[in-house]
């Protein structure tokens, strides 16, 4: 997603993390839900926050803040998860503020080194301000991606137990 131009994307769910506003692709997230009861079973990542149980699929639910090296605070009542398309994982935000069309928005390049593992891929001007536009799949490290697979692969087994709730 380098280079990034308002053509190549569909559309932005903006949210709020921290005092900042970020945004995904629309096309990357399948879904939003509100903030429910996780699972926390033992031995989780860091950067999970619990399994959330989404119609019988496990969703690994990660708090995004921690992923970019930030510090929150705990989940508000009005904390949303962001289902990414054939993920198997949730991402945690603040807030989610709306969906937005790109028409009339300019996206400015970011130097792939200003943010870690080049996960920023632009910084979208609307409204008067600008927006912080993510690359989904530079948000994890290989490493990460891998310890993650196989949590998933255990939290499904877990819900796919006979006598699990």
């Amino acid at each position: 997603m380098p280079n990034v131009t308002a053509s190549d994307l569909e559309g932005l769910i903006v949210f709020r993390l921290g005092g900042d506003l970020l945004a995904l692709p629309v096309e990357v997230v399948a879904e939003v839900v509100p903030y429910a009861w996780l699972a926390r079973p033992p031995q989780m990542p860091a950067a999970v926050e619990g399994v959330l149980d989404l119609g019988g699929r496990a969703i690994t639910v990660l708090r995004l803040d921690r992923l970019l090296g930030r510090e929150g605070g705990e989940p508000g009542l009005e904390a949303s998860i962001l289902i990414m398309r054939g993920a198997g994982f949730g991402l945690l935000v603040d807030h989610v503020e709306r969906v937005r069309s790109v028409s009339g928005a300019v996206v400015l390049p970011v130097a792939p080194e200003r943010s870690f593992n080049g996960c920023l891929a632009g910084e979208v001007m609307i409204d008067g301000g600008a927006v912080h536009l993510l690359h989904w799949p530079r948000l994890l490290l290989e490493e990460e991606r891998r310890r993650l697979a196989d949590f998933q692969a255990q939290a499904d087994a877990r819900l796919a137990a006979p006598g699990t709730p």
